[in-house]
C-alpha cells in the first residue's frame, strides 16, 4: 500500500466520530470472529463425533447380523453380505475365510488401497477419515467372532461436509451482520455522544457571530453539566470583558469630545489669524490642523466601531438597492460615477447609514492605500448580493488578507499610510457581519487589491426585470 493510500485510509480516523465508529466495528469484528470460530469448531466436533458414534453403532449391528448369518451351515460371505441393508452410499467390506467381499462391485475392494497396512495383524483399527476416489469416507472396522473375520464399513461424509459448509457460510454471514450492526451502533452512539459537542459548536459559532446572550441549556447529565456550567461561565466572563472594553472605548470617546471640541475651537481662532503669524508658527499650525483632523476622524471611527460591536444601531433594517447606494456614495465623495458597473441591481435588507459608511471606508481605503479606485461593481451570486471594489495599488500579501480587517493592523507593503485611522476596515468587517454577510480581500487580476462583500439578497424591486430573490 502506498503512502497516499495509507493516508486516505487514516483520514476518517482523524475525526472523533470516525474513531468511535471504528472502535465499535473493530470490537464487533473481534467478538464475531471469536464467536464464529468457537461455534464452528464446537459444532463441527459435535457433528463429527455424532457421525462417528452413529457409524460405529451401525457397524456393530451389522457385525452381529453377519455373525449370525455366517454361523449357519453352508453360509457364504457374499450371501451374508447381500442380506445386509446398509445406508445409502455406505460401502461394506467383509473378510471371511481369507476372502474379501464387497457390497458395491464398483467399489475398489483391494485391501492394500482401502485398508491400512498391517490391518490383519493389528485388528480392524480405529475409526478414521479416509479418501477414496476423491470422496471422503469414515472407515470403521468390527471383528467377527473368533474365526478372524472382519467387517469394514465406509460411511460417506458428503452430507456432513455439506452441513458443515452451510454452517460455515451461515456463521460468516452472521459475523458480517454483527460487524454491520456494530458499525451502525457506532454511528448511532457517535451521533448521540457527539450531540453535546455539536451543540457547543453551534452555540460558540452564534456567540462568535455576535449573539452574546446565547447560552447552553442546562443538562441533567452529571457528566455534561460540569462542561455546560464551565462553558456558560466562560461566555459570561467573556461577555463581561467585552462589555467593559466597549464601555471603556465609549467612555474614552465621550471624554475626548470635550477637549477635542475645545482644541477645534482654539485652532479655528488661530486659523482666522494665520496671516498675523510668522512662517514657523504657520507651519506648526498646519501640523496641528492635520493631527486634529486625524484625531477627530479616529474618534468618530472608534465610536462607530464601539456601536457596531455592541449592536447599537441608529436605524432599522429596510430594503436598499445596492446600485443606488453605491451611486449615492460615489456622488457624495465626488468620485466618477462611471466607475460603477451594475451587473444586477440587487436589493438587500440593511441600514442605509451604516452601509454607506462601510462603502465609503472601502473607497477611502482604496484612495489612501491603493492608489485610487479603478472599478466598483455590484452583482449577485445565487442568493447573495456581491459588491466589489478594485484599486490600482500594490495589493495585499496573502498572509495579511485576513489580518487587514483587524483594528490598527498594518501590512508589509507600500499600502501602509499614516493618513488612515487604522480601524476603517475593521469597522467595515463589523458592519458586514452585523448584516449577516462576509468580506474578503483578494488579488485583482492585473495587479492591485480587490475587496469583495457578500450580503444576503432580499426580494427584488417591482421594476426589476430579473427574477425575484
Amino acid at each position: 500500500m502506498s503512502r497516499s493510500d495509507r493516508r486516505s485510509v487514516l483520514v476518517p480516523l482523524r475525526s472523533l466520530r470516525g474513531r468511535v465508529v471504528f472502535a465499535f466495528a473493530s470490537s464487533a469484528s473481534l467478538v464475531a470472529l471469536v464467536l464464529v470460530a468457537l461455534v464452528f469448531m464446537i459444532g463441527r466436533d459435535y457433528m463429527e463425533s455424532q457421525r462417528v458414534r452413529a457409524v460405529e453403532r451401525g457397524a456393530e449391528a451389522h457385525a452381529e447380523m453377519l455373525g449370525a448369518l455366517l454361523e449357519q451351515p453352508g453360509a457364504s460371505g457374499a450371501a451374508a453380505l447381500g442380506a445386509l441393508n446398509p445406508p445409502a452410499g455406505t460401502v461394506v467390506l467383509l473378510r471371511w475365510n481369507s476372502e474379501w467381499f464387497s457390497s458395491d462391485p464398483a467399489f475398489d475392494s483391494d485391501p492394500a488401497v482401502m485398508l491400512p497396512q498391517g490391518h490383519g495383524r493389528r485388528g480392524p483399527g480405529p475409526t478414521e477419515r479416509v479418501t477414496l476416489d476423491g470422496r471422503s469416507y469414515l472407515r470403521t472396522g468390527v471383528a467377527l467372532g473368533e474365526k478372524g473375520g472382519v467387517l469394514y464399513e465406509f460411511a460417506p461424509l458428503a452430507e456432513l461436509e455439506a452441513t458443515l459448509r452451510m454452517l460455515r457460510n451461515v456463521l460468516i454471514v452472521c459475523g458480517l451482520a454483527a460487524v454491520a450492526i456494530g458499525a451502525a451502533l457506532g454511528v448511532w452512539a457517535s451521533r448521540h455522544a457527539l450531540k453535546p459537542l455539536r451543540q457547543v459548536a453551534r452555540t460558540a459559532a452564534r456567540i462568535a457571530a455576535g449573539e452574546h446572550e446565547i447560552r447552553l441549556p442546562s443538562s441533567r447529565d452529571r457528566d455534561l453539566s460540569t462542561t455546560v456550567d464551565a462553558f456558560n461561565a466562560m461566555v459570561d466572563a467573556l461577555q463581561r470583558r467585552i462589555e467593559r472594553e466597549r464601555r471603556l472605548v465609549s467612555d474614552i470617546g465621550h471624554e475626548l469630545r470635550t477637549p477635542l471640541t475645545t482644541l477645534t475651537t482654539g485652532v479655528a481662532v488661530l486659523n482666522r489669524h494665520t496671516e498675523e503669524l510668522p512662517e514657523r508658527s504657520r507651519q506648526a499650525l498646519g501640523l496641528v490642523n492635520a493631527e486634529l483632523d486625524h484625531l477627530r476622524r479616529l474618534l468618530e471611527d472608534l465610536l462607530a466601531l464601539a456601536r457596531a460591536e455592541a449592536g447599537i444601531h441608529r436605524s432599522d433594517l429596510e430594503p436598499l438597492s445596492l446600485a443606488d447606494l453605491l451611486a449615492n456614495t460615489l456622488a457624495a465623495r465626488t468620485d466618477d460615477t462611471a466607475l460603477l458597473d451594475v451587473e444586477a441591481d440587487v436589493v438587500v435588507q440593511g441600514r442605509k447609514i451604516e452601509l454607506e459608511r462601510a462603502v465609503a471606508n472601502l473607497l477611502e481605503n482604496a484612495d489612501r492605500h491603493g492608489k485610487g479606485v479603478v472599478a466598483v461593481r455590484v452583482g449577485k451570486e445565487g442568493l447573495r448580493a456581491v459588491l466589489t471594489v478594485d484599486d490600482a495599488g500594490p495589493g495585499v500579501p496573502e498572509a495579511d488578507r485576513e489580518r487587514i480587517f483587524e483594528r490598527f493592523a498594518t501590512v508589509r507593503t507600500g499600502r501602509r499610510s499614516t493618513a488612515g485611522t487604522g480601524i476603517g476596515l475593521a469597522l467595515v468587517a463589523e458592519t458586514v457581519a452585523a448584516h449577516r454577510g462576509s468580506i474578503a480581500c483578494l488579488e485583482r487580476p492585473g495587479g492591485g487589491a480587490r475587496f469583495v462583500v457578500w450580503l444576503p439578497a432580499a426580494a427584488a424591486r417591482p421594476n426589476d426585470r430579473g427574477p425575484a430573490w
